[in-house]
């Protein structure tokens, strides 16, 4: 693993929160005796994290402060509440020369900020990039199968405060823990058919497409409950096409192309775990020839309105 990609290197503890070794010091001491503690803080809670990581050095009790688990899920969620906009960086903004390091990874979800990454020796990682800290998974110690390949999910359960990872293999399924950095062997589904792609993480759930059909021509979806580990089925709209999973605007979303046409149909269901409330927002007519819609991974709705998909075509041989 190359260090040029990543600045340093921690333990799962830290990549989340960076608790400092000052937990005991005085947090209504401020740098700024002359201001009361609960607007310092309120003031920043809407500072970047760039900044953030500066103001650390400013004291000791500042450390303590943007170094609290308290401190720093008030702020994620705050930041995730924002209407923020991505800004348009021109190419003459950049003052040095990018390099194709040759490192090769796919993307297998993210969820507050953290990134799980798989790279070509099936190493997992998990990566925040926005603090430059990343680490590297233990051995899951399942052994690929021929004719088969790891199919990854990455999640956050919300009631134990615990990043997972769910790692599924055809007849195994393993389930990692960052809170505990381990990985145990889970139940597999039962009856709902192969997973397919990488799991989609709505309302505390992750989601795959699953097909029992050699013909690959009957799908379903398939949900793992990352707090009670329950596999569930959830209903999809109509028929039994080939589907692909995405999340559109924080609701679980499904792109349809017919078996008897080139028509691709998207829809989202408006309220969680609910049949009737699927909405079919558009259709697309002659987008993605066969091979590149069943290779697709994820698909996208930008803020004008494009419609993107993701397709990997050098990942389609089993591995």
């Amino acid at each position: 693993m190359s260090k040029m990609l990543f600045a340093r290197k921690f333990s799962g503890e830290n990549l989340v929160s960076d608790e400092a070794s000052h937990q005991n010091s005085n947090r209504s001491n401020p740098a700024n005796p002359s201001m009361p503690t609960e607007i310092m803080v309120e003031i920043l809670l809407r500072v970047s994290v760039k900044s953030l990581l500066k103001f650390r050095c400013v004291s000791k009790s500042w450390l303590a402060l943007i170094s609290s688990p308290e401190f720093i899920k008030s702020h994620l969620s705050l930041s995730a509440n924002n209407n923020t906009h991505l800004r348009n960086i021109e190419e003459s903004n950049l003052d040095y020369l990018m390099k194709n390091l040759d490192i090769s990874f796919l993307f297998e979800g993210s969820v507050n900020g953290l990134i799980c990454l798989v790279n070509r020796a099936k190493n997992i990682y998990l990566w925040n990039p926005t603090i430059r800290k990343y680490k590297k998974l233990p051995d899951h110690k399942i052994e690929p199968k021929p004719l088969s390949r790891f199919i990854y999910g990455f999640g956050y359960d919300k009631i134990h405060d615990d990043y997972k990872v769910v790692l599924y293999n055809f007849d195994e399924v393993a389930m990692y823990s960052l809170k505990n950095d381990s990985w145990r062997r889970i139940d597999c589904p039962r009856n709902e058919g192969r997973l397919m792609n990488t799991g989609k993480f709505v309302n505390g759930k992750l989601h795959w497409a699953t097909t029992n059909d050699l013909d690959l021509r009957v799908w379903s979806i398939t949900s793992f409950d990352l707090t009670d580990e329950k596999w569930r089925k959830v209903e999809r709209p109509c028929g039994n096409d080939i589907l692909v999973l995405g999340v559109l605007e924080s609701n679980l979303s499904i792109m349809i192309r017919s078996n008897a046409t080139t028509n691709i149909e998207v829809w989202v269901m408006k309220e969680y775990e609910n049949k009737e409330s699927w909405m079919k927002m558009f259709t697309i007519n002659d987008t993605l020839d066969r091979v590149e819609y069943f290779i697709a991974q994820s698909f996208y709705l930008t803020k004008r309105g494009e419609f993107l998909v993701m397709s990997i075509l050098h990942d389609i041989q089993f591995k």
